[in-house]
Protein backbone atom coordinates (compact mmCIF):
# COMPACT_ATOMS: atom_id res chain seq x y z
CA UNK A 1 0.00 0.00 0.00
CA UNK A 2 1.52 3.07 -1.38
CA UNK A 3 1.75 5.35 1.46
CA UNK A 4 0.98 8.79 0.07
CA UNK A 5 -2.43 6.99 -0.87
CA UNK A 6 -3.29 6.67 2.83
CA UNK A 7 -2.84 9.97 4.50
CA UNK A 8 -2.12 13.63 3.22
CA UNK A 9 -2.09 15.25 7.34
CA UNK A 10 -3.60 18.29 7.56
CA UNK A 11 -0.53 20.55 7.63
CA UNK A 12 -2.24 24.08 7.38
CA UNK A 13 -1.10 25.77 10.17
CA UNK A 14 0.89 28.72 8.49
CA UNK A 15 3.31 28.04 11.47
CA UNK A 16 4.74 25.25 10.21
CA UNK A 17 5.89 27.12 6.49
CA UNK A 18 9.58 27.77 7.97
CA UNK A 19 11.96 25.12 6.56
CA UNK A 20 13.71 23.15 9.84
CA UNK A 21 17.27 24.19 9.12
CA UNK A 22 18.24 26.97 6.78
CA UNK A 23 21.24 27.50 4.97
CA UNK A 24 23.82 27.03 2.34
CA UNK A 25 24.86 23.56 2.76
CA UNK A 26 22.84 20.66 2.51
CA UNK A 27 20.28 19.92 5.30
CA UNK A 28 19.94 16.38 6.56
CA UNK A 29 17.11 14.36 7.19
CA UNK A 30 16.29 10.73 8.51
CA UNK A 31 13.06 9.09 7.33
CA UNK A 32 11.68 6.14 9.40
CA UNK A 33 8.66 4.28 7.90
CA UNK A 34 7.33 0.99 9.14
CA UNK A 35 3.65 -0.85 8.31
CA UNK A 36 2.23 -3.86 10.19
CA UNK A 37 -0.47 -5.82 8.79
CA UNK A 38 -2.89 -8.13 11.08
CA UNK A 39 -5.64 -10.71 9.72
CA UNK A 40 -8.35 -9.95 12.59
CA UNK A 41 -10.45 -12.24 10.50
CA UNK A 42 -11.41 -16.18 10.28
CA UNK A 43 -10.09 -16.87 6.52
CA UNK A 44 -6.88 -16.43 4.64
CA UNK A 45 -6.47 -12.97 2.35
CA UNK A 46 -3.46 -12.43 0.16
CA UNK A 47 -2.15 -8.69 0.11
CA UNK A 48 -1.63 -7.06 -2.85
CA UNK A 49 1.80 -5.96 -4.93
CA UNK A 50 0.68 -2.70 -3.69
CA UNK A 51 -0.42 -2.99 -0.03
CA UNK A 52 4.14 -3.90 0.15
CA UNK A 53 5.46 -1.25 -1.95
CA UNK A 54 7.10 1.86 -0.26
CA UNK A 55 8.41 4.86 -2.71
CA UNK A 56 12.17 5.03 -3.36
CA UNK A 57 11.48 9.01 -3.99
CA UNK A 58 12.48 11.19 -6.38
CA UNK A 59 16.16 12.27 -6.97
CA UNK A 60 17.34 16.27 -8.61
CA UNK A 61 19.80 18.64 -8.54
CA UNK A 62 18.86 19.55 -5.30
CA UNK A 63 17.55 16.59 -3.67
CA UNK A 64 19.12 12.82 -2.94
CA UNK A 65 17.46 10.29 -1.43
CA UNK A 66 18.69 6.79 -0.64
CA UNK A 67 16.95 3.96 0.80
CA UNK A 68 19.26 3.27 3.39
CA UNK A 69 17.84 0.10 5.23
CA UNK A 70 14.90 -1.88 5.21
CA UNK A 71 14.25 -5.33 7.24
CA UNK A 72 13.50 -7.79 4.88
CA UNK A 73 14.40 -8.32 1.19
CA UNK A 74 12.95 -5.88 -1.38
CA UNK A 75 13.11 -5.76 -5.13
CA UNK A 76 13.15 -2.19 -6.77
CA UNK A 77 11.42 -1.87 -9.93
CA UNK A 78 8.58 0.32 -11.64
CA UNK A 79 5.40 0.64 -9.80
CA UNK A 80 3.06 3.21 -12.15
CA UNK A 81 2.49 4.58 -15.61
CA UNK A 82 4.28 7.98 -14.64
CA UNK A 83 7.58 5.79 -14.17
CA UNK A 84 7.55 6.47 -10.34
CA UNK A 85 10.45 3.77 -8.45
CA UNK A 86 9.58 1.54 -5.65
CA UNK A 87 10.87 -0.91 -3.37
CA UNK A 88 8.37 -4.04 -3.39
CA UNK A 89 8.95 -5.56 0.19
CA UNK A 90 9.83 -9.36 0.19
CA UNK A 91 7.25 -10.02 2.88
CA UNK A 92 4.58 -12.85 3.11
CA UNK A 93 1.61 -11.81 1.76
CA UNK A 94 -0.52 -14.58 2.08
CA UNK A 95 -1.64 -13.98 5.64
CA UNK A 96 -3.45 -16.57 8.02
CA UNK A 97 -6.75 -16.08 10.31
CA UNK A 98 -4.44 -14.20 13.52
CA UNK A 99 -1.31 -13.74 11.61
CA UNK A 100 0.64 -10.50 11.53
CA UNK A 101 3.29 -9.59 9.04
CA UNK A 102 5.23 -6.34 9.17
CA UNK A 103 8.65 -4.51 7.87
CA UNK A 104 10.48 -1.12 8.59
CA UNK A 105 12.52 0.70 6.31
CA UNK A 106 14.55 4.21 6.57
CA UNK A 107 15.72 6.70 4.58
CA UNK A 108 19.00 9.30 4.22
CA UNK A 109 17.91 12.20 2.51
CA UNK A 110 20.10 15.36 1.39
CA UNK A 111 18.06 18.44 1.06
CA UNK A 112 19.22 21.68 -0.27
CA UNK A 113 17.10 25.17 -0.91
CA UNK A 114 16.22 26.36 -4.24
CA UNK A 115 16.57 29.95 -5.31
CA UNK A 116 13.56 31.14 -6.13
CA UNK A 117 12.78 32.69 -9.41
CA UNK A 118 11.53 36.53 -10.21
CA UNK A 119 8.16 35.85 -11.13
CA UNK A 120 7.02 39.18 -13.08
CA UNK A 121 4.03 39.81 -15.25
CA UNK A 122 5.94 42.32 -17.20
CA UNK A 123 8.52 39.65 -18.26
CA UNK A 124 5.75 36.92 -18.84
CA UNK A 125 5.48 35.02 -21.72
CA UNK A 126 2.57 33.73 -23.90
CA UNK A 127 1.08 30.53 -24.60
CA UNK A 128 3.38 30.39 -27.91
CA UNK A 129 6.07 30.31 -25.56
CA UNK A 130 5.30 26.40 -23.93
CA UNK A 131 6.98 23.69 -26.15
CA UNK A 132 4.64 21.48 -28.04
CA UNK A 133 5.83 18.29 -26.83
CA UNK A 134 4.97 19.49 -23.08
CA UNK A 135 1.98 20.19 -24.03
CA UNK A 136 1.06 16.60 -25.81
CA UNK A 137 2.33 15.11 -22.98
CA UNK A 138 1.38 16.94 -19.84
CA UNK A 139 -2.05 18.22 -21.22
CA UNK A 140 -3.75 15.38 -21.79
CA UNK A 141 -7.25 13.56 -19.72
CA UNK A 142 -7.33 10.96 -17.63
CA UNK A 143 -8.65 9.36 -15.11
CA UNK A 144 -7.80 11.86 -12.47
CA UNK A 145 -7.80 14.88 -14.76
CA UNK A 146 -10.69 14.66 -16.86
CA UNK A 147 -9.60 17.25 -19.61
CA UNK A 148 -12.35 15.98 -21.78
CA UNK A 149 -15.02 17.48 -19.84
CA UNK A 150 -15.97 20.37 -21.33
CA UNK A 151 -16.80 22.12 -18.13
CA UNK A 152 -13.17 22.79 -17.08
CA UNK A 153 -12.41 24.29 -20.03
CA UNK A 154 -15.37 26.46 -20.27
CA UNK A 155 -14.78 27.28 -16.02
CA UNK A 156 -11.08 28.03 -16.81
CA UNK A 157 -11.66 30.51 -19.73
CA UNK A 158 -14.29 32.27 -18.44
CA UNK A 159 -11.87 32.91 -15.16
CA UNK A 160 -8.99 34.01 -17.64
CA UNK A 161 -10.83 36.10 -19.91
CA UNK A 162 -8.17 37.60 -22.29
CA UNK A 163 -5.11 37.41 -20.09
CA UNK A 164 -2.57 36.07 -23.07
CA UNK A 165 0.41 34.93 -20.56
CA UNK A 166 1.38 31.77 -19.37
CA UNK A 167 1.55 33.70 -15.69
CA UNK A 168 -1.09 35.85 -15.89
CA UNK A 169 -3.23 32.50 -17.13
CA UNK A 170 -2.19 30.39 -14.10
CA UNK A 171 -2.52 33.24 -11.23
CA UNK A 172 -6.08 34.23 -12.02
CA UNK A 173 -6.90 30.43 -11.54
CA UNK A 174 -5.02 30.10 -8.81
CA UNK A 175 -6.96 32.79 -7.30
CA UNK A 176 -9.92 31.34 -8.15
CA UNK A 177 -9.91 28.42 -6.13
CA UNK A 178 -8.24 30.17 -3.18
CA UNK A 179 -11.40 32.50 -3.36
CA UNK A 180 -13.87 29.72 -3.60
CA UNK A 181 -12.54 26.62 -2.13
CA UNK A 182 -12.07 26.08 1.73
CA UNK A 183 -9.24 23.59 2.83
CA UNK A 184 -11.12 19.95 4.18
CA UNK A 185 -9.29 16.88 4.51
CA UNK A 186 -10.48 13.72 3.44
CA UNK A 187 -10.07 9.70 3.99
CA UNK A 188 -8.95 9.68 -0.14
CA UNK A 189 -8.51 11.86 -2.88
CA UNK A 190 -11.39 13.61 -4.16
CA UNK A 191 -12.34 14.00 -8.21
CA UNK A 192 -12.06 17.59 -9.67
CA UNK A 193 -16.08 18.15 -9.97
CA UNK A 194 -16.56 17.14 -6.41
CA UNK A 195 -13.80 19.42 -5.35
CA UNK A 196 -15.32 22.37 -7.74
CA UNK A 197 -19.39 21.58 -6.87
CA UNK A 198 -18.74 21.12 -2.88
CA UNK A 199 -15.95 24.15 -2.54
CA UNK A 200 -14.05 22.10 -0.39
CA UNK A 201 -11.11 20.09 -0.52
CA UNK A 202 -7.65 19.38 0.85
CA UNK A 203 -4.06 20.18 -0.62
CA UNK A 204 -4.05 17.38 -3.29
CA UNK A 205 -7.52 17.93 -4.22
CA UNK A 206 -7.59 21.74 -4.79
CA UNK A 207 -4.03 20.68 -6.68
CA UNK A 208 -5.97 17.96 -8.79
CA UNK A 209 -8.70 20.71 -9.49
CA UNK A 210 -6.15 23.64 -10.34
CA UNK A 211 -4.20 20.72 -12.75
CA UNK A 212 -7.31 19.98 -14.68
CA UNK A 213 -8.66 23.63 -15.36
CA UNK A 214 -4.68 24.22 -16.38
CA UNK A 215 -4.57 21.21 -18.98
CA UNK A 216 -8.14 22.20 -20.02
CA UNK A 217 -6.41 25.44 -21.19
CA UNK A 218 -3.35 23.55 -22.92
CA UNK A 219 -1.14 24.37 -20.05
CA UNK A 220 1.56 21.54 -18.61
CA UNK A 221 0.96 20.54 -15.55
CA UNK A 222 1.29 17.28 -12.70
CA UNK A 223 0.59 16.58 -9.45
CA UNK A 224 3.91 16.08 -7.42
CA UNK A 225 3.36 14.52 -4.17
CA UNK A 226 5.83 14.27 -1.14
CA UNK A 227 6.60 14.78 3.15
CA UNK A 228 6.81 17.68 4.62
CA UNK A 229 9.34 17.21 7.35
CA UNK A 230 9.01 19.52 10.78
CA UNK A 231 9.01 18.77 14.45
CA UNK A 232 5.70 20.20 15.46
CA UNK A 233 3.99 17.40 13.96
CA UNK A 234 2.40 14.75 16.28
CA UNK A 235 -0.33 12.77 14.68
CA UNK A 236 -2.21 9.54 14.85
CA UNK A 237 -5.08 9.12 12.91
CA UNK A 238 -7.72 5.98 11.98
CA UNK A 239 -9.90 5.69 9.43
CA UNK A 240 -11.27 3.54 6.39
CA UNK A 241 -14.13 2.30 8.62
CA UNK A 242 -10.63 1.57 10.98
CA UNK A 243 -8.75 -0.52 8.90
CA UNK A 244 -6.27 2.26 8.36
CA UNK A 245 -3.92 3.78 11.20
CA UNK A 246 -1.72 6.57 10.55
CA UNK A 247 0.84 7.46 12.72
CA UNK A 248 3.03 10.27 12.49
CA UNK A 249 6.30 12.63 13.84
CA UNK A 250 7.76 14.92 12.78
CA UNK A 251 6.35 14.44 9.27
CA UNK A 252 3.54 14.34 6.76
CA UNK A 253 2.11 14.21 3.71
CA UNK A 254 1.32 16.71 0.88
CA UNK A 255 0.60 17.59 -2.48
CA UNK A 256 1.10 20.54 -4.75
CA UNK A 257 0.61 21.15 -8.50
CA UNK A 258 3.74 21.51 -11.08
CA UNK A 259 2.97 23.71 -14.31
CA UNK A 260 5.54 24.93 -17.06
CA UNK A 261 5.43 28.97 -16.85
CA UNK A 262 7.21 30.27 -19.11
CA UNK A 263 10.29 31.87 -19.47
CA UNK A 264 10.87 30.01 -15.72
CA UNK A 265 10.10 26.51 -16.76
CA UNK A 266 8.66 24.00 -14.15
CA UNK A 267 7.78 25.87 -11.04
CA UNK A 268 5.78 24.31 -8.21
CA UNK A 269 2.42 25.88 -7.06
CA UNK A 270 0.80 25.18 -3.59
CA UNK A 271 -2.76 26.19 -2.85
CA UNK A 272 -2.59 24.81 0.82
CA UNK A 273 0.34 25.86 2.30
CA UNK A 274 1.18 29.69 2.21
CA UNK A 275 -0.59 32.73 3.66
CA UNK A 276 -0.64 34.30 0.20
CA UNK A 277 -3.40 36.76 -0.53
CA UNK A 278 -3.41 36.74 -4.26
CA UNK A 279 -2.39 34.43 -6.80
CA UNK A 280 0.95 36.07 -7.83
CA UNK A 281 1.91 35.83 -4.50
CA UNK A 282 1.27 32.33 -3.91
CA UNK A 283 2.92 31.43 -6.71
CA UNK A 284 6.30 33.67 -5.48
CA UNK A 285 5.81 31.93 -2.00
CA UNK A 286 5.74 28.56 -3.05
CA UNK A 287 6.93 26.54 0.16
CA UNK A 288 8.54 23.90 -1.78
CA UNK A 289 11.78 26.10 -2.35
CA UNK A 290 12.75 25.46 0.69
CA UNK A 291 14.30 22.34 1.91
CA UNK A 292 11.72 20.21 4.32
CA UNK A 293 9.47 19.52 1.45
CA UNK A 294 10.90 16.49 -0.26
CA UNK A 295 9.17 15.43 -3.51
CA UNK A 296 8.42 11.99 -3.58
CA UNK A 297 6.50 10.63 -7.35
CA UNK A 298 4.89 12.56 -9.53
CA UNK A 299 1.03 11.53 -10.87
CA UNK A 300 0.45 12.59 -14.74
CA UNK A 301 -1.39 9.76 -16.28
CA UNK A 302 -1.59 7.17 -12.89
CA UNK A 303 -5.27 6.54 -11.88
CA UNK A 304 -4.35 7.72 -8.71
CA UNK A 305 -7.77 8.37 -7.31
CA UNK A 306 -9.74 5.53 -9.00
CA UNK A 307 -6.34 3.13 -7.39
CA UNK A 308 -7.32 4.82 -3.94
CA UNK A 309 -11.12 4.10 -4.09
CA UNK A 310 -10.35 0.70 -5.03
CA UNK A 311 -8.00 0.24 -2.43
CA UNK A 312 -9.68 1.65 -0.11
CA UNK A 313 -12.60 -0.55 -0.95
CA UNK A 314 -10.90 -3.56 -0.67
CA UNK A 315 -9.29 -3.06 2.84
CA UNK A 316 -12.48 -2.57 4.35
CA UNK A 317 -14.10 -5.26 2.92
CA UNK A 318 -11.79 -7.63 4.07
CA UNK A 319 -10.25 -8.56 7.45
CA UNK A 320 -6.91 -7.44 7.32
CA UNK A 321 -6.02 -4.07 9.21
CA UNK A 322 -2.94 -1.73 8.89
CA UNK A 323 -0.99 0.21 10.96
CA UNK A 324 1.40 2.89 8.74
CA UNK A 325 4.35 4.67 11.39
CA UNK A 326 5.96 7.59 9.71
CA UNK A 327 9.06 9.32 11.59
CA UNK A 328 11.39 11.95 10.19
CA UNK A 329 13.90 14.21 11.76
CA UNK A 330 16.64 16.45 10.89
CA UNK A 331 20.39 15.43 11.34
CA UNK A 332 22.67 17.51 13.11
CA UNK A 333 26.92 17.94 13.20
Amino acid sequence: MNKQRALFVAIIILGLVTPVIAGSQPTQYVYNLSYKFENQGTTDVELTRDDVSIPMFLNTSWQSVQLDEVNVDYDVSMIDSDGNMGAVIGINRLLLPGQEESFTASYKISSSEQSVPEFDLSTAQGFSSIPSNLVTEYCVSSETFPVDDPMFGEIASSVVGEDDTVLGAVSSLVEYIMDSTTYDNFEVPRYPDDTLMNHLGDCDDQSILLITMLRSLGIPAYLQVGIYVHPSIDDADTSWAGHLTNEAKGVGWHGWTMVYIPPWGWVPVDLTLTSAKSGLELIQQAPEYGVNIIPVMNVSTQPYIGATLETRERIINSSIYVTVSDEAHAVYG
